[in-house]
């Protein structure tokens, strides 16, 4: 509103002028120098929250990874300046202490969240200990959910293994008579189970491979800001498979209500008196084409 009356001002001062407007009213109040000024510090101050509100309504990529950066951005313009009136330093003093008591018990989850994010992984915002720290965290839960899968995947009885066909040493030493530099390989071959095993968990442990994966992925180069995420996690799946889990969990979860408040607007529409018989089953397909026709349609069009 104030910013429209600021590009209107030339027009409404003319206008507030006019004798015909004056005529029969004594008095017509108008804005003053000083209040025009603050109305232009107040639509400065406001702009950067009009784009983050704008941004989080969207729907094209409505996830929680962007909630942690927005709000260290906003934290650092509510920061005093040193040409700040009084008024503008009262509004930057209570925006900023409503917005440090917002996501207090969920800004680890958020910025694990951010993390994640391609776009935004790199957390300049935070500190070095902060920042290993919140990637310490997802390599350990990469972790966890490895092994629950792991489990998951199991055999409910263990099948005992096979024992190795009987070879006595005496034909080993035999056999070896046509392969003298290869002893050690054969007897590696026939060796018992047990020893086969103790190879085994020589192999890097789930924890070990996550944490590889994420010191590879903090030295990959960021996504640009205007980047599809969902794409990118699609394109870098096999090189980051733990990662990739973790960031399904993520990243799919919108970072506000606004998408499911649209859907029950949508609703509100379909269903009005005169559509009173309708179905269930047909409103949830009316719903369904209305919220991703258009989608599909540019999907076709450009297939």
């Amino acid at each position: 509103m104030l910013e429209r009356f600021l590009e209107q001002q030339a027009v409404v001062m003319a206008t507030l002028l006019d004798k015909i407007v004056r005529k029969g009213s004594c008095d017509v109040h108008t804005l003053s120098e000083s209040d025009l000024l603050a109305a232009e510090q107040m639509v400065s101050l406001l702009a950067p929250l009009k784009a983050a509100t704008t941004l989080m309504c969207e729907e094209k990529q409505p996830t929680v990874s962007i909630v942690a950066p927005l709000r260290m951005k906003l934290l650092t313009h509510f920061e005093y300046a040193p040409d700040d009136s009084p008024l503008i330093k009262d509004m930057k003093r209570l925006m900023s202490d409503d917005l440090r008591e917002r996501y207090v018990d969920e800004e680890p989850f958020l910025l694990r969240a951010a993390a994640l994010d391609p776009r935004f992984k790199k957390l300049p915002s935070l500190g070095d200990e902060r920042r290993n720290q919140t990637f310490e965290n997802l390599a350990e839960e990469a972790a966890q959910l490895k092994e629950q899968r792991n489990e998951s995947e199991a055999q409910p009885e263990e099948t005992p293994p096979h024992s190795p066909p009987h070879c006595p040493l005496s034909e080993l030493n035999e056999n070896a008579l046509l392969f003298p530099r290869n002893q050690r390989y054969w007897r590696t071959f026939l060796a018992t189970p047990s020893a086969l095993r103790t190879q085994v968990s020589r192999d890097k442990t789930s924890k070990e491979l996550a944490h590889d994966e994420v010191r590879k992925y903090r030295d990959v180069a960021s996504l640009s800001l205007d980047g599809k995420v969902l794409d990118w996690w699609r394109a870098h799946q096999a090189e980051f498979p733990l990662l990739a889990d973790l960031a399904k969990t993520y990243l799919c979860i919108p970072g506000t209500s606004v998408p499911s408040e649209c859907v029950f607007s949508t609703a509100g529409d379909i269903v009005r008196s005169e559509r009173s018989v309708l179905s269930s089953e047909h409103v949830d397909q009316l719903i369904f084409l209305k919220k991703n026709l258009s989608r599909s349609t540019t999907e076709s069009i450009e297939v």
